[in-house]
């Protein structure tokens, strides 16, 4: 009995900070009579005043697209919980169309997409197919903790794109073009790109604008692609960054100063040759890595060190998560109480 009152104190502190949590699930038999419970996420950002925390409850059918029109956060579970099936809080196109919204713990399947005079976006721990913040006048977004597929997109004109900071997250499955308009105000530290591009001709940086990218992991698979490249703009600066090939071709040397090239990382634990993101990987480096306390901080390079720790399950950093639920009497007659034991661990002190 001790560990469920534990827990839901602990519970009950977390949702307490904002002003009304509103839980939506789109499982079968929900009980949606409560004013605070809804089946989907129109119908909770219409009740909700800015402020508010939505909870996204994890299902196996995803919760369709969200355009979020309140200053809120959204709090999903994590995008590879190892408890409900591996089921995520999954959503497809999150399109931000307030200011001081955030995102966390949520499966983003259809990527970010942002609107016009949009400020203050912080995106952790989600899972995110694609992000598109490129519209007219931006500023003071924030993505950390992440796994990141294809693209970063900001706006075509520099000046509409302030103070943007990607750390500490793991970016693959590159497109042409990944990271495009950034400028010298955009923060990227502290991350690990798979510079996986399937065509040649594909590159990197787009139409970078004196930008200054430290402390972060370029990885390649593909034999054809051997640096970190660009497409117009003034060159990219790396400090502090390594660089790695798993396959048989030598990296060009990063434009900076304290750069590792082609040097091994040594993660912890990957399957051989194959960094690319899986739940059981450990991305922390090894104890032979050149990238321990290497970074411009005197930190390690990477996404465990900067601002903000990586979350390989992408747990949020203020719920506790489920470690081990036990029912004592599954069978019970209509009425009669079910005995559930629950544990939890803290999650990250960020």
């Amino acid at each position: 009995m001790k560990k469920i009152i534990l827990i839901v104190a602990i519970l009950f502190v977390s949702y307490s900070n904002a002003q009304n949590t509103l839980i939506v699930d789109n499982n079968l038999f929900i009980n949606d009579s409560p004013t605070h419970v809804f089946t989907n996420f129109a119908a909770a950002i219409a009740a909700a005043s800015n402020g508010d925390t939505i909870l996204i409850q994890p299902s196996a059918a995803s919760y369709g697209n969200f355009n979020i029109t309140k200053s809120v956060t959204i709090k999903g579970m994590g995008y590879a919980p190892t408890l409900n099936n591996g089921e995520s809080s999954t959503i497809g196109i999150a399109t931000i169309s307030a200011n001081n919204i955030k995102l966390t713990g949520l499966n983003i399947s259809g990527g970010i997409s942002g609107a016009n005079n949009v400020n203050n976006l912080l995106v952790e721990d989600c899972y995110i197919s694609s992000v598109a913040l490129n519209g007219v006048n931006n500023s003071n977004h924030t993505l950390r903790g992440n796994i990141i597929l294809t693209q970063i997109l900001l706006s075509t004109t520099y000046t509409n794109s302030a103070n943007f900071t990607f750390t500490n997250n793991l970016i693959q499955n590159l497109n042409s073009n990944a990271f495009y308009y950034f400028n010298d105000t955009t923060v990227f530290n502290n991350n690990v790109i798979i510079g996986d591009q399937s065509l040649v001709g594909y590159v990197l940086f787009n139409l970078p604008n004196n930008v200054t990218c430290q402390n972060n992991v370029w990885l390649f698979t593909n034999n054809s692609l051997n640096q970190v490249d660009q497409s117009g703009g003034t060159p990219v600066i790396h400090n502090n960054s390594l660089t790695f090939h798993y396959g048989s071709a030598t990296i060009a040397n990063l434009n900076g100063t304290g750069n590792m090239n082609n040097q091994n990382p040594f993660f912890v634990t990957i399957p051989a040759n194959n960094p690319y993101w899986a739940a059981t990987n450990n991305y922390n480096l090894g104890v032979s890595s050149v990238g321990n306390n290497a970074g411009t901080d005197g930190n390690d390079v990477g996404i465990f060190n900067g601002f903000y720790d990586f979350d390989v399950r992408g747990y949020p950093t203020e719920l506790p998560y489920l470690t081990e639920m036990t029912i004592s009497n599954n069978m019970v007659p209509a009425g009669a109480n079910l005995n559930v034991n629950l544990k939890a661990n803290a999650n990250k002190t960020n």
